[in-house]
């Protein structure tokens, strides 16, 4: 076959199979960049659950430390917050927490100690409130024993703490019992 006759015979083929592999790189650019901002949108998030974790436990602490200085309560609904011994089968023996007419106290320690940059990242100051238990044995050989001491019976506080609640940012609640 001649030079002539080869050139008279080819229809592009090259070109088509060009094409096709630049589509197939373009395709896999795509994926490769979709699962990258899925990544960066993933880590975005973990950090900002971790800001909003960080803040409960900072309100959960500061709770701790007014029910350990002494100047949590009084207990009788008269303070913001602090919440008596809930009556067994009374409307108010639901869990506080979810209740929509629980007053939540705004945590100030950790909200007034970090600095603006923290603060920016954040959804706002963390809550929390204090409920009253009652008088618990504070060992597990308290009950036990026939004469109680006076030392056994222990007063018992559930302390719960939640990030600033704020539409489509991470929600973080924490409870503890604390014995002082």
């Amino acid at each position: 076959m001649t030079p002539a006759n080869r050139m008279r015979t080819q229809r592009g083929v090259t070109l088509v199979v060009a094409l096709l592999l630049l589509v197939a790189i373009t395709l896999l650019g795509l994926a490769s960049m979709r699962g990258t901002s899925m990544q960066e949108r993933m880590s975005a998030n973990l950090y900002d659950r971790a800001i909003a974790f960080q803040s409960a436990e900072s309100a959960l602490r500061e709770a701790e430390a007014l029910i350990a200085a002494g100047t949590a309560g009084p207990f009788d609904g008269t303070v913001t917050g602090m919440y008596p011994q809930p009556a067994p089968g009374g409307d108010d023996f639901a869990n506080r927490w979810e209740a929509s007419a629980t007053i939540w106290v705004n945590a100030s320690t950790w909200w007034e100690a970090a600095d603006s940059d923290t603060r920016g990242k954040a959804a706002g100051a963390p809550q929390y409130i204090i409920e009253d238990l009652g008088i618990w044995p504070s060992t597990p050989d308290c009950d036990t024993v026939t004469t109680i001491a006076s030392d056994c019976l222990k007063p018992r506080y559930r302390v719960t703490a939640r990030s600033a609640p704020v539409a489509g940012r991470p929600a973080v609640l924490l409870q503890t019992t604390y014995i002082p």
